[in-house]
């Protein structure tokens, strides 16, 4: 069975393509009856179908013209490789090992999804990823880093349980253009020197690492805290090439603020829009709330023109507060609240979690909040150990995420049920009148 969205061909019997997700049939929106993908008419009423995207030529040999050309993409690729695998492997029954590198590799396969990536290949007990392909997305390159990362913490995390062996892993990542196409097998092939170059940077990178070339670091300006290693020789390269070590995620709120981080162009244009932000703010000061929505096209100014706004307010008495949504943590409650509350503590990413619950109490205890109740709700959330003077929360799993949401009208009965909410109110209230 061809898939009419990338030409692979599935067994037959599938629903859905393998590769990219696309259904095999579509409900007519009349009867309800399945209807193949290219149907123009449904085959029980006769009702026109909605058109379905197809590739080029719509058919399928158009669609198998179009896998041997191949497609030409900007594609970040990582390299993840385990470090003295041969040393581990001799040590241990052909079993025990096969059992660690199928553990590491989930691990590292789950990172990689998380943020969007496709996990390509896995080479021995090295996994190699794509971030670009089959979707592409705007922030490829930020993910494919923040999966190193990820990787990095999930093997550190296993190490502190005191499970032997210890593992490390070393990781490269490499932004180019590439050709995606099918080669002597059945899957897409890439066809370039951007899986290479990130093999060989895998290999000059320390245990413990991710090291990125300036391909990658040019797309993450700002987002990341990185160690500038120079130019480097690499065996198989002509020339040398500029490496950075990612250590950490620098904490900069939005991504503006981060592709920002080296200076701002000049501000043209947008008078009309100052002068209105200008009228609203004169109003704040007479005592009327306001609220302004700015809506429009990606790149078009939105967060430049709010900058701008801020820079109007210099030598202006002002609380200015500022929280970000991001696609990566669209199904996690209160985030904009959680790094609100980061940045109210000016947590540093070096400080330890003992230190930073330590803070959480004295500031719940200042609010009025009882600790036992607040603690086992919010340490969570903020992603800190819960300590063992704390009671675990004893509630199920949904009735977490519905407080964690606030109350719902099926639970407003329960005089609990919000006040999670109203402890992280208060948190932040208090940081409102103490900036």
């Amino acid at each position: 069975m061809l898939c009419t969205g990338c030409g692979l061909e599935n067994p037959q019997g599938k629903k859905f393509c393998t590769q990219c997700g696309t259904p095999f049939s579509k409900l007519c929106p009349k009867c309800g009856a399945e209807n193949q993908p290219l149907s123009r008419f449904c085959g029980d009423c006769g009702t026109v179908q909605i058109e379905t995207p197809a590739t080029p030529a719509g058919d399928a040999a158009s669609i198998q013209k179009h896998r041997t050309q191949g497609e030409r993409r900007h594609l970040t690729v990582m390299f993840c490789d385990l470090v003295g695998s041969t040393e581990i492997a001799h040590k241990l029954d052909p079993e025990e090992w096969r059992d660690l590198v199928a553990s590491y590799q989930r691990a590292a396969s789950t990172a990689i999804e998380r943020f969007d990536g496709h996990v390509a290949k896995y080479l021995g007990d090295g996994v190699m990823a794509y971030f670009g392909y089959p979707r592409a997305h705007e922030r490829d390159a930020e993910h494919a880093v923040h999966a190193g990362l990820a990787i990095l913490d999930a093997i550190s995390a296993r190490n502190a349980e005191n499970r032997w062996p210890q593992l490390a892993a070393r990781i490269g990542i490499h932004t180019g253009s590439v050709v995606m196409g099918i080669g002597s097998g059945s899957d897409a092939d890439l066809f370039g020197d951007a899986p290479n170059l990130a093999a060989r940077v895998q290999t000059a990178a320390d245990p413990g690492s991710v090291l990125i070339t300036a391909q990658t670091h040019r797309l993450v300006p700002g987002v990341f805290v990185v160690d500038d290693l120079g130019a480097r020789e690499l065996k198989g390269i002509a020339e040398p090439i500029h490496l950075y070590r990612a250590l950490r995620a620098s904490g900069t709120t939005g991504r503006f603020k981060a592709a920002t981080a080296r200076g701002l162009t000049p501000f043209v244009g947008r008078g009309d829009e100052v002068r209105m932000l200008m009228n609203r703010w004169e109003r704040v000061r007479e005592g009327e709330g306001q609220v302004i929505l700015i809506s429009g096209e990606a790149g078009i100014g939105k967060s430049r023109l709010v900058e701008q706004f801020h820079a109007q307010l210099t030598g202006t008495p002002h609380t200015w507060i500022e929280c970000s949504s991001a696609p990566d943590f669209q199904n996690t409650p209160f985030y904009s609240v959680v790094d609100m509350i980061a940045q109210g503590f000016a947590w540093r990413a070096d400080e330890s979690s003992e230190v930073k619950l330590e803070q959480l109490e004295r500031s719940l205890e200042r609010s009025g909040s009882r600790l036992t109740e607040a603690i086992p709700l919010i340490a969570p959330l903020l992603n800190l150990p819960l300590p063992d003077k704390y009671p675990p929360s004893t509630m199920s799993a949904e009735r977490r995420r519905s407080r964690s949401r606030g109350p719902r009208p099926d639970i407003l009965a329960d005089e609990k049920a919000g006040r999670f909410v109203d402890d992280v109110t208060r948190l932040v209230v208090r940081y409102l009148r103490t900036s």
